[in-house]
């Protein structure tokens, strides 16, 4: 090993945990045993209620100087755990990871090459293993799941492609610190964190990408992907919302694709548990992305009526005498 892998990599890694107490030492792991190390390692637990704190501390303890442990007192939510120590890095790149996904060995080394021979790029980001809660791998590539753009000029810069998909693993995404903070890092009205992110940033910005499977990510019943990216949810919704707002001054056709696409969403959005107020503001600030002045006329009125119903459904409060 030449002695480039063994001097630290001016990377910072944030591992988020929240009720990985399983899993957190395997995440830790891989990053302590990569080909060239990170000079800084945050451990971010967002209040678990299992013993998650208490494994990290241990783990800690055994590989003294390895990383730092910060305990949320209360559960504040992925993206503005992810501002809170993002606001203390100074690294030139920053890569986050949940604390139940893994590293390959070399993840940080190939990224950071490829993000130092592409100064104007943004991030960095590669293909995924797909593992299962005990560690065997369920797919070789992420691409099963998430097809990749064939095009070399949509990988480089997608913005464009988004709209339709997002294919990029958020484990694997390497950015470049100041121009993440300098964006403002991640919306923290959000549930999650990396979508509308990589819209905002593929706006102005070129990314560099590496089908190497670099990162594993996890499958589990209860992760964020499987209880959170559901079509009804309206947390979901709110934030597909946004980042199709993005498109909102692009060129016309992806302008008047982004437009319908959150018109669709607006409507779907209408029927399902947001409340009122929000679902109202979805539609009205969506409307140019109906059919015609008629068609969206004709549904806020549906939802007018919709609204009427749900209340005069209700059962009467009982009246005390």
């Amino acid at each position: 090993m030449s002695d480039a892998h063994l001097r630290p990599s001016d990377v910072t890694v944030l591992v988020v945990a929240y009720r990985h107490a399983d899993y957190v030492v395997e995440c830790l792991e891989s990053i302590r045993l990569q080909t060239v190390k990170p000079d800084r390692v945050i451990i971010a637990d967002d209040a678990s209620p299992d013993n998650t704190s208490a494994v990290v501390s241990a783990y800690l303890t055994e590989h003294r100087g390895f990383g730092e442990l910060h305990t949320n007192a209360v559960n504040i939510g992925l993206n503005r755990t992810l501002n809170k120590h993002l606001a203390t890095v100074a690294s030139t790149y920053v890569t986050y990871i949940s604390a139940d996904d893994i590293m390959l060995p070399e993840r940080i080394e190939k990224h950071f090459t490829l993000m130092d021979s592409a100064p104007d790029a943004a991030l960095a980001y590669s293909d995924a293993l797909v593992i299962d809660e005990e560690s065997n791998i369920l797919h070789e590539t992420s691409q099963l799941e998430f097809p990749w753009p064939d095009s070399v000029d949509s990988r480089a810069a997608p913005f464009a492609a988004l709209l339709h998909t997002n294919w990029m693993p958020a484990a694997s995404l390497f950015l470049r610190t100041a121009l993440l903070q300098d964006a403002g890092g991640y919306r923290e009205d959000l549930f999650y964190e990396d979508f509308e992110l990589l819209v905002r940033l593929s706006k102005h910005h070129q990314f560099v990408w590496t089908e190497e499977p670099l990162v594993g990510v996890r499958r589990l019943a209860t992760s964020l992907g499987s209880t959170g990216f559901s079509s009804t949810n309206p947390a979901f919704l709110i934030a597909l919302d946004a980042a199709l707002r993005h498109y909102s001054d692009a060129a016309p056709p992806l302008r008047t694709s982004a437009a319908s696409k959150r018109w669709e969403l607006a409507k779907r959005a209408s029927a399902s548990s947001m409340p009122a107020r929000k679902s109202l503001a979805l539609l009205w600030n969506a409307r140019s992305g109906a059919s015609s002045r008629l068609a969206s006329s004709a549904h806020l009125a549906r939802w007018v009526l919709n609204i009427g119903r749900r209340l005069f459904s209700r059962p009467s409060a009982s009246r005390s005498h």
